[in-house]
Parts: C-alpha cells; structure tokens; sequence
C-alpha cells in the first residue's frame, strides 16, 4: 500500500471530487452519463464510451485552464 504524502507534497496539489453518474443496459454496456464537479455543481451529460472520454477530457483540460489563470 503506497504512503501517505507528506505536507509540502500536499501544498503544490490541487484535489478535486469529480462525480461520474452512469447509466448501463443489461449486458453492462455504458448507455449514458453525467459528470458532475463538486465545485460547479453544474453537471456534464455524454453519451456512450467516446462521449465519456470526450467528457472527461473536456472537464481536465478546464481545469488545467483554471489552474493557468491562478495567482
């Protein structure tokens, strides 16, 4: 089991809770979903795998926008 970080690893860190919503049909297939960021509230609707990856990709690079424009 990997060790706990210590506290200046911790600081040069940005956590986020990113909240994945999915819908399935019988045989596990993915159907649909949402994505939904704690901090926005505001949640993220996809369709199918590509449309989850899609997703996904879009809400990181948002947030590597956000940590750009940051003091």
């Amino acid at each position: 089991m990997p060790q706990a970080a210590d506290n200046s690893t911790l600081l040069d860190r940005h956590y986020v809770t990113l909240i994945l919503r999915l819908t399935l049909n019988q045989a596990g297939d993915l159907i649909q979903g949402s994505l939904t960021d704690t901090t926005t509230g505001f949640p993220e609707h996809f369709i199918g795998t590509t449309g989850l990856h899609q997703a996904v990709e879009a809400w990181l690079q948002q947030q590597h926008s956000r940590n750009e424009q940051e003091p």
